[in-house]
């Protein structure tokens, strides 16, 4: 007995030092103006050169449907703005600073050194006599500060202060009021206007339809100390609960810049907490800080027939410019780890358009016209309601989702179970292979190439074939309903969909696992056979921790075979070996959320000098991704080639959660 109370002892002066040494590091980035320590992660500095220009990339945050980005020039002031609206520049930039001294003369700033920080935009402005600070952030969803702060000036230093700005002639035109500049756009009827801490500009001001140039008055530096100017975006579609004091910005910008380095420090703070040896490095601490800024470029507010936030797979093109489901749910389970009522309104939002059978869109958009009901996706939205409540123990946001899950999940089993035999199937809501494709999520998947579909009731067809990794999500889902329900005190749910879920895995074990090649299957219905395919949805058993640990060492040693998925990039979409192995969509590039399933795969399993090692060969070798380039949709295995659409939000989110090991 005094053996074990000596280890007793032992292991609690372990773990108390275990315990500090995680509050010093906690601490240790409390510390540390965070926003100010991680400049230019992710490149927005450029200038447009016409309406569609998607190489060019911007910052905005709080969900606004706007943006700006910093001048590819000497030139003073921002670019922009980017419209979300309809995916286009409205001018190379409607904001423009230039100083004149006492006699009118032009003063010529002597460097200008441009910066993206988390959070804002930053310029450093020297001149011969004085030097300034130029910050832009966004305030609210539709307002965005621009602040100018002067230092190193002689104590009766003048300057006239001269704002200036241009619009594409097909985009939109100027039209000046007394106080403000009025940017009336094309193709939505929605308007900036720009107000100056100067009330009355129109004495000062000239125009034309496409550009404006306003010099305010005189100001003595030493009295003013800073200026500051406030852009607005105004429009019948959105949906803002409350609107700031367009004054109070102008005339207390600080207190405002200080709630914003203060939302920014708490963001950054909880993205880069770990407890993996690689949160100690600033060059994989780059990768989370990037992770967040992408995220947060692509949050959109409440706008049209979108009703909660929301986050666009990428704001860099405009058929980007919806929300998704299966996005949704994975873009959820990485914003709650540093803004979990974001994460929660994502999943709100998708099931903002549940119908009464209990089918979720496929996709939305803030014109519900467009809204995609050929089919939905993958059911992860159990995993992303759980992990909300794993992050914020807020049992009154299980309450509110547990009934809408609920039909969701047992939608599956009346409108994708051909034979009710449990055992679903992928399908579509017009009788079409390709939406039936799109409902996996894996567009263009190899396993589906000779894939055929059968009618289940007038609005409803599916394919003849059970797909393994949708069944482990329904068995995974089954237990975090399962887990809700417990919380809830709904003690005959607890006991069905446990019971399920036993029945779910016990099938998927018994038929989807082939034993002669140690991997799992979809089943061909007409012929009971394996699909024949090797494809990440033989992990998914793993990562849902449905197979067992004999089985788990089978499927390992597939995926860690360098003829196969243990590529220089590991984890493609199709093994290396497959004759179909190539850059097509599905069928051989990286995506980095099913990645994230194998390493996490690897993990509940005990592989875990695997799952790191694989972890640092992502962050590692993926193109750009310790640099400034952006996060790409996918990545070509055999060399980490970012590949398709720029700042894509689920890449993002799987980079953070691999950084956290979450």
């Amino acid at each position: 007995m005094k053996h074990i109370s000596k280890i007793n002892s032992l292991y609690l002066l372990l773990a108390s030092l275990l315990l500090i040494l995680t509050n010093c590091k906690t601490q240790d980035h409390q510390q540390v103006n965070l926003q100010d320590t991680f400049p230019n992660v992710l490149d927005v500095q450029n200038t447009p050169a016409k309406p569609v220009d998607w190489d060019s990339f911007f910052f905005a945050d709080q969900g606004a449907w706007f943006g700006f980005a910093l001048p590819d020039s000497n030139q003073v002031g921002i670019s922009g703005p980017f419209l979300m609206t309809n995916g286009r520049w409205l001018g190379k930039s409607i904001l423009n600073l230039k100083f004149y001294d006492k006699d009118l003369n032009p003063i010529n700033q002597q460097s200008v050194n441009s910066i993206y920080y988390p959070g804002k935009l930053v310029q450093e402005i020297n001149y011969p006599n004085f030097s300034a600070k130029l910050t832009l952030i966004f305030v609210s969803s539709n307002q965005s500060l621009i602040h100018i702060e002067f230092k190193d000036f002689n104590t009766d230093t003048k300057v006239y202060p001269e704002w200036s700005g241009s619009v594409f002639s097909s985009e939109g035109n100027i039209i000046p009021a007394t106080d403000k500049i009025v940017i009336k756009e094309s193709a939505y009827n929605s308007e900036l206007n720009i107000l100056f801490h100067q009330n009355n500009i129109s004495e000062n001001l000239s125009h034309t339809d496409t550009t404006y140039t306003c010099i305010l008055s005189p100001m003595k530096l030493s009295e003013t100390i800073s200026i500051s100017a406030l852009v607005s975006f105004n429009d019948d579609n959105t949906k803002i609960s409350s609107q700031l004091i367009d004054q109070d910005i102008i005339q207390n910008p600080v207190i405002y810049l200080e709630q914003n380095n203060k939302r920014w420090n708490n963001y950054l703070n909880k993205a880069l907490e770990s407890n993996a040896d690689w949160s100690n490095k600033k060059e994989y601490q780059h990768i989370a800080v990037k992770s967040v800024e992408t995220l947060i470029n692509n949050w959109r507010c409440p706008y049209g027939d979108l009703f909660h936030d929301g986050l666009f797979p990428s704001a860099s093109v405009n058929y980007f410019n919806g929300f998704w489901a299966w996005d949704s749910w994975k873009h959820a389970v990485a914003l709650v780890r540093f803004e979990p009522e974001l994460a929660k309104n994502q999943i709100r939002a998708m099931y903002d358009y549940q119908n009464t059978d209990g089918m979720i869109a496929d996709c939305i958009y803030s014109d519900s016209t467009y809204n995609n009901w050929l089919n939905t996706k993958p059911p992860l939205s159990g995993w992303a309601i759980w992990e909300v409540f794993k992050e914020t123990k807020d049992t009154a946001f299980v309450k509110e989702m547990y009934p809408k899950l609920l039909k969701y999940h047992e939608w599956w089993y009346q409108y994708r179970d051909l034979n009710h035999n449990s055992l679903c199937e992928y399908g579509s809501s017009d009788g079409s292979l390709i939406a039936a494709k799109w409902e996996s999520g894996m567009d263009n998947a190899i396993r589906f190439d000779n894939s055929t579909i059968v009618k289940i009731n007038k609005a409803n067809y599916a394919f003849s074939q059970e797909s393994v990794d949708l069944n482990a999500y329904l068995y995974f889902e089954k237990q975090q309903i399962a887990k809700m329900a417990n919380i809830l005190g709904l003690e005959n749910n607890f006991e069905k969909y446990t019971s399920e879920a036993s029945k779910i895995k016990d099938l998927i074990e018994s038929k989807m696992y082939h034993i002669q090649s140690g991997y799992y299957y979809d089943i061909n219905l007409q012929t009971s056979e394996i699909v024949p395919v090797q494809g990440p949805e033989g992990w998914i058993p793993l990562f849902t921790q449905l197979a067992s640990a004999e089985k788990a060492k089978t499927v390992s040693q597939i995926m860690l075979d360098t003829s196969k998925f243990c590529t220089y990039i590991p984890f493609p979409t199709a093994p290396k070996d497959d004759p179909e192995f190539s850059e097509g969509y599905w069928r051989g590039p990286i995506w980095l959320d099913q990645v994230y399933f194998a390493i996490t795969a690897l993990n509940n399993y005990g592989y875990t000098f695997e799952a790191n090692e694989y972890t640092l060969q992502v962050f590692n070798r993926l193109e750009g991704l310790k640099q400034q380039a952006p996060i790409r949709e996918n990545y070509w295995p055999l060399t980490g080639e970012g590949m398709r659409v720029n700042h894509f939000s689920w890449s993002a989110a799987h980079l953070l959660l691999l950084y956290q090991q979450q």
